[in-house]
């Protein structure tokens, strides 16, 4: 998937001067003309190689366009803030050869903090909430297993079954009181970092109590989101 902005622009000067800047900031790829100057780099590839996350800015005489891959609609968000962040840059450098009304890129920011905003709430709210009903349900089912205890042997099939779903809420709980997605990722790229850019799978996954497959899907968001690289 892949989303475009589209900057209305005046060119002031022409920008063979300012490519010397640009190919030492690390883009992938460098592409000049007379028209049209147009970088392009490679953020991030998956597990087989193939490039995940991207970005290309073209620079026209009277506009800016810049193209990004939105890994999916849930990273939307968080996407859309990363290349705020490197338009803002962009836009720094390039100040003296183009001229950028604040209105043409008024509508960007604008969506993107009110969005920002809506999702932080919401996020908020609906933890709060399912957390709250979790617990709510865990109590009465732990209040009605101690009952059955009490109770003679002709409760036990439903003893058994309340054993069953209390244990199920107790997991519920946990995952959302434990080892999130965030917390993985974060755990594995400290881990990363101080073992010289290295991890042996096996060894993270019993240091840390979680399954092999768990370590490996942490991973693998790492290298999505773009924090960390495959080595080639």
């Amino acid at each position: 998937m892949e989303e475009i902005i589209k900057i209305k622009s005046s060119r002031l000067k022409p920008l063979k001067d300012l490519l010397p800047q640009l190919g030492n900031l690390g883009f992938t790829k460098v592409s000049y003309s007379k028209e049209a100057l147009i970088i392009e780099k490679v953020e991030s590839e998956n597990l087989s190689g193939k490039p995940y996350l991207f970005y290309s800015v073209e620079l026209l005489p009277a506009e800016i366009i810049i193209r990004y891959a939105l890994p999916s609609p849930e990273r939307r968000l968080s996407r859309s803030l990363e290349i705020g962040q490197i338009c803002m840059n962009l836009f720094r450098i390039i100040s003296s050869y183009y001229e950028i009304s604040a209105s043409s890129i008024y509508p960007f920011y604008y969506s993107l903090l009110a969005s920002l905003s809506e999702a932080l709430e919401k996020e908020k709210l609906q933890a709060v909430s399912e957390l709250s009903s979790i617990r709510l349900r865990y109590d009465s089912l732990e209040k009605k297993y101690k009952d059955l205890v009490r109770s003679s042997e002709q409760n036990a099939r439903i003893l058994v079954e309340a054993e069953r779903r209390s244990e199920e809420l107790s997991e519920r709980i946990k995952k959302l009181e434990g080892v999130t997605d965030e917390v993985l990722q974060e755990r594995l790229f400290e881990w990363v970092k101080t073992h010289a850019g290295e991890i042996n799978v096996y060894e993270f996954a019993r240091f840390n109590s979680l399954p092999v497959g768990r370590v490996e899907q942490g991973l693998d968001m790492l290298i999505r989101n773009g924090y960390i690289k495959r080595r080639a």
